[in-house]
């Protein structure tokens, strides 16, 4: 087909896409000279007028669809048996591809590109247009991030093809809804339930539901809730699980009422006051498995018994009944010379030599077996070498000659045989990890999470789910690890009020106990001191003591100011040296140094980000007899801290 031209225009210039279906072609448009990728349906569909029809109205219907987010279709034709769908050439990969890349996409960037397809296919669904197939694989990414949605329309006429040539449901299992699984007609809900199967895999890197066979996957849409999104991935939102969790409800009736409404849900989601709303819940009322039907048989037809009657007939003359005889033996005699004589011609089989199909791709396999004029027999069997889909061995070998017809037998892997996946919960990772790769696993995420009732190291879930069928060398298992009993950063409480201290107490997890005392530099009702010190990193529910102003004591006389002269206060200038590691040089660090001396406490002296070491200068007073100390934070670590006294500090020093 490489270099034909389909309808005299469209020259085609090579295969960019492969399917059950069709094959699709980059080709150019040589009359308005442009690239455009021209879908060919697979021979084997072309004797089916019903299909032909429907397709054709499908895809002519798609036509109509103009929106920067669906891919558009140019033309609908036929050429010499030939029949296609002329589409928009989009330079770029598949949504299926980029997942298997990246694996799971962040919560933004999953919202940015699923945004762009609800929004294409609301259009759809307000010209009453239903895509049927959604799924990674009809999404494509552009080069500049713009994501599109093909094939929109034409799998109406795919499916009922399916059904027609196969007697059964096919397609895209893993994106399924529940009706579709069940057989019955799809509507603009079961687009948003593929949505939601779809948004599941790229937060989670997992489709939703995983089985043996498509039948078993199908069962699961029908009968199973999903992991929750937040188990697989605590990073994702509570507000993004709920739209993932509608979009996944059984019963339509509680999913998205179009997909309009669930633009507008996700243009919200990421608001500071929708990231930890309460979880959404299905109302399980109606029951919604699947319930089974019997065949109906129609009732047997009731034969009337036969009443013989003697019927009496004239008596005929005898007749010659030998000369009869011998001409219907005459007569049967000429016949079987004839017969055995066109018998060669009429009833022989034409045999044709089997094609070597070993190693093939089992769609490519079963094209060239039917192009001579064979029949297929599929068989499945596990194989760890030989990849899934593909063939091991025929029956007859490659080179036999055999009769037009004959039944060829294909071997086809399912891949290395599936396992059940151990159960880690509850071990120390460093066991968890050892095991694991015992079993064959190698692809292993961790990722950390604080907990209150679990010590530091010790598994908290795992993904796959313990007894699920898995290949182990495939497979991707991520932990979920105790990172120990949460901490809390203790901020700067100096100078605020006391409801301002307890509402960050109350927010934070942290007990607060207040004293007061006299000041005459701080404001009544403000706070004085604080323990522990700001940014002090402590466990939730300690107790931080904070110390209130009363204000001036009323009882206290006035001290007569001391000279400059009498005064026993001693400055110091110290010089504090930030030095950066090869890491933090990669980035801007952020710097914050803290003191306290006789006019400050816990003072902020500076706070920046810096690219490369730095020298400061920090001026400190100290009362005698007192301190006076500072504290250099990098990245909100302490990096280095130092108490002056009093005696430490001669009279006229300045530092370092």
């Amino acid at each position: 087909m490489i270099g034909k031209r389909v309808s005299g225009r469209y020259k085609l210039l090579e295969v960019i896409g492969d399917g059950g279906m069709a094959i699709v072609y980059r080709a150019k448009d040589l009359i308005l000279d442009r690239d455009v990728a021209v879908k060919v349906l697979r021979s084997e569909f072309n004797k089916d007028e019903d299909f032909i029809r429907r397709f054709k109205r499908e895809a002519e219907s798609a036509t109509s669809l103009d929106h920067p987010n669906i891919v558009s279709i140019y033309d609908v034709g036929e050429d010499e048996e030939i029949y296609f769908i002329v589409m928009e050439y989009v330079q770029g990969k598949t949504l299926k591809q980029y997942i298997k890349e990246h694996g799971k996409i962040s919560v933004e960037e999953s919202l940015h590109i699923m945004k762009q397809i609800v929004s294409g296919m609301a259009v759809a669904h307000d010209h009453g247009i239903i895509h049927r197939d959604i799924k990674p694989h009809n999404i494509l990414i552009t080069e500049n991030g713009t994501a599109k949605l093909t094939d929109f329309g034409i799998a109406l006429a795919i499916t009922s093809a399916t059904i027609t040539h196969t007697n059964s449901i096919l397609g895209s299992v893993h994106y399924f809804s529940p009706e579709q699984a069940r057989g019955g007609i799809a509507n603009a809900k079961s687009d948003i339930y593929s949505f939601g199967a779809v948004l599941y895999e790229m937060v989670t890197g997992r489709v939703p539901f995983v089985g043996e066979s498509p039948v078993s996957v199908a069962l699961k849409h029908l009968q199973e809730n999903v992991i929750e999104p937040r188990r697989l991935n605590p990073e994702i939102p509570q507000s993004v699980e709920n739209i993932i969790l509608k979009a996944l409800a059984k019963n339509p009736l509680k999913r998205y009422n179009s997909a309009q409404e669930l633009l507008i849900d996700m243009n919200s989601a990421l608001l500071p006051e929708r990231m930890y709303v309460q979880k959404w819940n299905e109302d399980s009322d109606e029951d919604e498995k699947t319930k089974f039907i019997p065949p109906v048989v129609p009732p047997p037809v009731e034969e009337k018994p036969v009443i013989n009657e003697e019927v009496k007939t004239p008596q005929k003359k005898k007749k010659k009944w030998w000369l009869i005889l011998l001409i219907t033996f005459l007569l049967l005699g000429g016949a079987a010379i004839a017969a055995f004589t066109i018998w060669s011609s009429v009833f022989s089989v034409q045999e044709v030599n089997v094609p070597d199909v070993v190693g093939d791709d089992y769609e490519d396999a079963f094209d060239q077996l039917k192009a001579k004029n064979l029949d297929v027999k599929r068989e499945e069997i596990f194989d760890p070498e030989v990849e899934d889909g593909h063939v091991i061995r025929q029956n007859p070998s490659g080179g036999t000659v055999v009769k037009e017809h004959a039944v060829i037998t294909l071997h086809v892997s399912k891949g290395p045989e599936k396992e059940d996946m151990p159960d880690v919960e509850g071990y120390n990772i460093e066991s968890a990890q050892a095991l694991l790769k015992d079993k064959g696993f190698t692809d292993i995420d961790i990722n950390y999470e604080e907990s209150d009732s679990e010590p530091e190291g010790t598994v908290l879930t795992q993904s796959p789910d313990r007894d699920e069928k898995v290949t182990p060398a495939e497979t991707t298992v991520t932990l979920t690890v105790s990172s120990g009993t949460p901490t809390v950063q203790i901020s700067n409480l100096i100078g605020l009020t006391q409801q301002v201290v307890q509402t960050f107490a109350d927010n934070e997890g942290l007990i607060a106990e207040f004293t007061s005392e006299y000041s005459d530099t701080v404001e009544k009702g403000k706070v004085i001191s604080q323990d522990p010190a700001p940014f002090t990193q402590v466990e939730k529910g300690a107790t931080i003591t904070v110390v209130l102003s009363d204000g001036p004591d009323p009882n206290k006389e006035e001290e007569p100011a001391e000279s400059d002269e009498t005064s026993g206060d001693r400055t110091t200038t110290e010089k504090i040296e930030v030095k950066l590691g090869k890491k933090e040089k990669k980035e801007p660090a952020r710097v914050r140094i803290v003191y306290s001396d006789k006019n400050a406490a816990n003072e902020v002296f500076v706070e920046e980000e810096i690219t490369e070491s730095k020298e400061y200068t920090l001026p400190l007073t100290i009362a005698e007899g007192g301190t006076a100390s500072y504290v250099v934070y990098i990245n909100e670590k302490e990096a280095k801290k130092e108490t002056i006294n009093y005696d430490d500090i001669q009279e006229g020093d300045d530092g370092d």
